[in-house]
């Protein structure tokens, strides 16, 4: 099926799930350095890193879903 076919509600329920991704990725990598730095104490740098590394992981999930949407369809 193509994705780019899809109706009005499929589409609404993609771009929620995108947002959803976004927002997700960022609160697992800020609480993994949380929970890192409450276990082994190694200050609040690995809190920023887990942060950065869940607004990395968040864009690499959404230009990925937004490269599956451009894809020329097959036939």
């Amino acid at each position: 099926m193509d994705p780019r076919k899809l109706s009005t509600g499929a589409n609404l329920l993609r771009l929620s799930t995108l947002g959803l991704n976004f927002a997700l990725s960022i609160f697992v990598g800020l609480f993994l350095g949380w929970g890192l730095n409450r276990l082994f104490h190694w200050g609040t740098w690995v809190i920023v890193v887990g942060m950065i590394l869940g607004v990395v992981s968040s864009y690499v999930l959404l230009f990925e879903d937004l490269k599956k949407l451009n894809e020329p369809p097959q036939e």
